[in-house]
């Protein structure tokens, strides 16, 4: 059986184009089209390469990327986004992705970038080294909470009370509490308001 990859997108057009680019790079790969995060997390265990919009539906922005890394650690990750834009970049290469393309970016480099990550090197239009972030950074205490940490912040966005929580995500009471004292404590926040006004920033 073939090594794949996978492209992802929510867009027809868009999976088209980046397919074909794949197509020119990688010939040996067979391309897999995903329209979500969690039709590809389906068979992104036996990928070799994906590519990425971060606009999906089911995905938090740059946000999704470190749990989709830390589930697939061996898969070569590059992100293809719909604006070209540095802090996005840089956050993109700070959490461990492989390549950041703009989706206005030509065939030709597209080609070059996906050749380069599937060869074990990176595509970032600067050094991956120089986008290490402030640990006071908000991305970056966002970045160091847990998935569960994580799926009790977007609850609590959502105006859940801590019970209406507990209840959705299969967990006791007395968790949630703990998961919202540590999730106050690493993003360095007073309070539930101010967590989620920090996410909905960096999601923006």
């Amino acid at each position: 059986m073939s090594a794949i990859a996978i492209v992802v997108d929510d867009h027809p057009m868009c999976r088209q184009a980046t397919g074909m680019a794949l197509g020119v790079a990688a010939p040996e790969l067979t391309v897999v089209e995903a329209a979500s995060l969690a039709e590809a997390s389906a068979r992104a265990g036996e990928a070799k390469l994906m590519t990425l919009d971060l606009a999906l539906p089911d995905n938090r922005s740059v946000l999704g990327v470190p749990a989709l890394l830390e589930r697939f650690p061996g898969l070569k990750l590059l992100v293809i986004s719909g604006a070209l834009n540095p802090d996005i970049e840089q956050q993109v290469a700070a959490t461990g992705a492989d390549g950041y393309l703009s989706k206005a970016t030509p065939i030709s480099v597209m080609v070059e970038a996906m050749r380069a990550v599937i060869s074990g090197g990176t595509w970032f239009s600067f050094e991956p080294s120089d986008a290490a972030l402030a640990p006071e950074s908000e991305f970056a205490r966002l970045s160091s909470l847990t998935n569960a940490q994580s799926r009790v912040l977007n609850a609590m966005e959502s105006g859940r009370l801590n019970k209406q929580i507990a209840f959705d995500l299969g967990l006791s009471e007395i968790t949630v509490k703990a998961h919202v004292k540590a999730i106050l404590k690493k993003l360095a926040v007073p309070n539930r308001t101010q967590a989620i006004l920090m996410l909905q920033r960096v999601q923006s």
